[in-house]
């Protein structure tokens, strides 16, 4: 599968814990969690940095309807 980006060498955090590995991302949306993926148009590198796939900013992204100001 070609996936648009691939963000690679970062440490995933879930309800499973943490893991050393990459997010593959396609049409905006998350299409896989694994080591070592390949086929992407961009690679990121997130050597060091925690990645947390799915989670939601509730302070940005739910402020409308209300709050829209900030």
């Amino acid at each position: 599968m070609q996936y648009d980006i691939v963000i690679k060498n970062g440490t995933t955090v879930s309800s499973a814990g943490r893991v050393r590995q990459d997010v593959a991302i396609k049409d905006g949306k998350i299409a896989a969690l694994a080591q070592e993926i390949r086929g992407a148009e961009r690679e990121l590198d997130a050597e060091s940095l925690f990645l947390l796939p799915g989670l939601i900013d509730a302070h940005v992204h739910f402020r409308d309807p209300g709050l829209t100001h900030k």
